[in-house]
């Protein structure tokens, strides 16, 4: 059973479904929408622009939808959405977006830890994970069932992709690999996240043969990366994040460890 705890502020101009739930001294304003079996934990604040969608749970105390740290942000409607099912813990921020309509998005299943900070129009996938104290600048995507390690700083722009790890207190300038593990500051790529993709899923000819195209990226056989990517669509889409990468992308380490 839903309900609003009497210590509780609600906007009228608000919707809440009747089945959510809003722990006491949680501030709820106009513009908000929470949906079904959302659970708004105590002292958590939903800015204007909030979207909350079914089964979610956020808090205590974190802010959802504050005003993007954007000069370029000049009061227009503007959306944070928190996906089906995500969990979002103490503290954390989560800026809505620069540009009318735009989306700051964490999505389905995702989870952000502690103090975690998500920068305007950032897109977190679903089943991702943040883990206490990341800081992710404007506009940086995280793929879907990525790990993020705890005190990572991710600079704007920047992209973490499916399925990649990358190790506690970070500091990503550039891109890090789908599949790929990287850590240190500044980030640099390290292996094959080969357990992260045995856990989903994957078939041990599809492990070998990222495990070959991160070889063959790292010593700069194209030749060999357009063969990988031509049989084995897992390759193809590593291939096709590096071919898309705005920023580049981290070096590698001298040798993996």
């Amino acid at each position: 059973m839903g309900g609003v705890a009497a210590s509780a502020i609600v906007d009228p101009a608000a919707d809440v479904h009747a089945s959510a739930v809003v722990e006491a001294g949680a501030v709820i304003h106009a513009g908000v929408s929470v949906a079904a079996g959302a659970i708004i934990k105590a002292g958590t604040v939903l800015e204007p622009g909030t979207r909350i969608e079914e089964d979610a749970s956020v808090g205590p105390y974190a802010v959802i939808g504050g005003v993007p740290a954007d000069h370029a942000f000049q009061g227009e409607a503007s959306l944070a959405v928190i996906g089906p099912r995500a969990m979002i813990r103490e503290f954390v921020t989560v800026h809505r977006a620069t540009g009318e309509g735009r989306a700051t998005r964490v999505g389905a299943d995702a989870m952000v830890m502690a103090y975690t900070h998500v920068g305007h129009n950032a897109h977190v996938g679903d089943r991702a994970v943040l883990t206490n104290l990341v800081q992710l600048g404007g506009h940086v995507q995280v793929g879907d069932d990525a790990v993020v390690g705890g005190g990572t700083v991710v600079h704007q722009f920047s992209r973490v992709g499916r399925l990649a790890m990358l190790g506690g207190g970070s500091a990503l300038g550039r891109d890090v690999l789908p599949f790929a593990m990287a850590r240190g500051n500044p980030a640099r790529h390290l292996r094959l996240n080969a357990v992260g993709l045995k856990r989903a899923g994957f078939d041990r000819s599809d492990v070998r043969a990222l495990g070959e195209a991160l070889a063959a990226l790292r010593s700069g056989d194209r030749e060999r990366l357009e063969t990988l990517a031509a049989e084995n669509a897992f390759v193809a889409e590593f291939k096709a994040f590096e071919a898309d990468s705005t920023r580049g992308i981290e070096r590698f380490v001298r040798r993996a460890s």
